[in-house]
């Protein structure tokens, strides 16, 4: 008996049904609904919060966040949301808590979904602080999973067999660093005679703004600038380097050389000269 409700449970699973309740249990009294004010002011503080990120903007998202996830919020890597809807919120504690769920869509460094937004279901958690509906990571639910992506050293190893810890797999080698900035060129080439200019474009797919320097040439007539100077994340800044016409061509290619402080990633792009 016992295998054949397991059997029904199974298929109602894989088909996206919900299985029949089982007459032991009554079903749970409906949710108490909020009152308008209540409700619409959450629900405004999920979209600022959830703009935010999308938007990249995680300065402004952190003004939205409980004092006691502010660490944790700060210190953990960021999402790359594309959008947010809000499906359902459930209220609690009189409506002092609140448990929404959402569809987000998001980009994952999976091989073969590299650009592919992916629909994603997830909980995310809020209360009311000060006044204030704010969002809060509950350590004994969402660890070491939250809303805003993993969080550093909360990862815990998975069972097997007898209750003794299994190694995590190692992540895999192909996967594209997402803390370093792109080029979209290493190299270019300015004109032998007469004024000409080229540019490089530098991304910032990371989720933490940057201010890349970059090194002076030092050759009369030849001008680098970077606009703007902090590249925020996903981002993009131009690197101009002009020639008035009247540069001394060197007999080696000038390199200048990008830096990013906060990660010590260093970018050469070569400057050449020639007729085309």
């Amino acid at each position: 008996m016992l295998r054949v409700i397991l059997i029904i449970l199974a298929a109602a699973v894989l088909t996206g049904q919900t299985p029949p309740a089982t007459p032991e249990k009554a079903p749970p009294p409906p949710a108490q609904s909020a009152p308008p004010e209540v409700d619409a002011a959450l629900r405004a503080r999920i979209s600022q919060f959830y703009q935010a990120e999308v938007d990249g903007k995680f300065n402004q998202a952190l003004q939205l966040v409980a004092e006691d996830t502010k660490d944790l919020f700060v210190g953990s890597s960021k999402p790359t949301y594309q959008t947010f809807e809000i499906k359902s919120i459930t209220y609690s504690d009189e409506f002092a808590t609140a448990e929404v769920m959402l569809l987000v869509t998001r980009l994952l460094p999976i091989q073969g979904f590299m650009g592919r937004p992916l629909p994603t279901k997830m909980v995310s958690r809020w209360k009311l602080e000060n006044g204030l509906w704010c969002f809060y990571v509950d350590p004994q639910k969402d660890m070491p999973s939250s809303p805003f992506g993993s969080i550093p050293g909360m990862a815990r190893a998975p069972v097997g067999a007898g209750g003794t810890p299994r190694p995590l797999p190692p992540m895999p080698s192909h996967l594209p660093d997402p803390s370093l900035l792109t080029t979209d060129k290493t190299s270019i080439q300015l004109k032998s005679a007469g004024p000409s200019a080229q540019q490089v474009t530098i991304s910032n797919p990371s989720p933490w703004a940057a201010t890349p320097t970059f090194s002076d040439p030092k050759v009369a007539g030849l001008t680098v600038t970077l606009e703007p100077l902090t590249i925020y994340p996903r981002q993009k800044a131009i690197l101009s380097i002009r020639s008035s016409g009247d540069v001394q061509i060197p007999k080696t290619p000038i390199t200048i050389v990008v830096k990013n402080p906060r990660t010590g990633q260093v970018i050469p792009i070569k400057v050449s000269f020639g007729n085309s």
